[in-house]
């Protein structure tokens, strides 16, 4: 399937012109486009929106009205809903890590799936954002990224989910409505996060996490687990420095 997919999937045309707004993309009034970004063929950018410097938008990237484009950030097999910001240095709709072993070695699965950005969605500086193997990535309206984050290929989030800094979500992962994720979250692939979950800073999720429920820890496990178990370990700590004393 993989040989069969590179062979069909055809680059698009017109992806590596100058700087500057391809003729036949489209800019909405009252949008604003750094004399320094590209914008390629067939590409749309909605009313009010702004375009940073050296900001790269793909072609047949779709932006809504009054989104913010960070410089350099760089935008392919995309669709932002309206009101959506994204930090310098994104890179959003890049291939995904997607492969297949033989004894050959690893042959790479091609990704035909988009990214979907909600309305009023946050992404801060320098994230990945990968387009979908088959499927797509979609992240959900009022959606809040923090900086630095890697978010892999048919990842959905559900809508009002914030995201800490440094966070990795796997391939296929579903995050629910409402979820809080701490600062260097990873969670493993094709897991579902239930909505309203809370993931503690630096959990590691190897399995599904139910609605609400709060998980610490690496193995992820829920909250109190992960607290008594720190305090059955100091216990044990001490127990032993007072026998090498005695």
């Amino acid at each position: 399937f993989a040989r069969a997919a590179a062979i069909m999937a055809k680059p698009l045309e017109d992806s590596y012109q100058t700087t500057g707004i391809s003729p036949s993309a489209i800019i909405a009034a009252g949008a604003k486009i750094h004399p320094a970004a590209t914008i390629m063929a067939g590409a749309s950018v909605g009313a009010d929106s702004v375009v940073g410097a050296g900001a790269v938008i793909g072609p047949s990237v779709r932006i809504g009205a009054r989104c913010r484009i960070g410089a350099t950030a760089v935008l392919s097999f995309a669709i932002l809903g309206d009101d959506v910001d994204i930090g310098a240095g994104c890179v959003i709709g890049e291939a995904g890590f997607g492969f297949e072993m033989t004894t050959e070695g690893a042959i790479k699965v091609p990704h035909l799936g988009l990214v979907l950005i909600g309305n009023q969605v946050s992404v801060g500086s320098n994230c990945a954002i990968d387009r979908g193997s088959l499927a797509n990535t979609q992240i959900g309206p009022g959606v809040m990224i923090d900086n630095l984050c890697h978010i892999a290929h048919n990842v959905v989030i559900g809508a009002n989910a914030i995201v800490a800094g440094q966070i990795g979500l796997s391939g296929s992962v579903h995050i629910g409505e409402r979820v809080m994720m701490g600062g260097q979250v990873g969670v493993a692939p094709h897991l579902k996060i239930g909505d309203g979950a809370v993931l503690m800073a630096r959990s590691g999720v190897t399995k599904n996490v139910a609605p609400g429920e709060q998980v610490a820890g690496f193995p992820g496990v829920p909250v109190r687990q992960f607290w008594r178990d720190q305090a059955t370990l100091r216990r044990l700590a001490k127990s032993a420095k007072k026998g090498r004393q005695g």
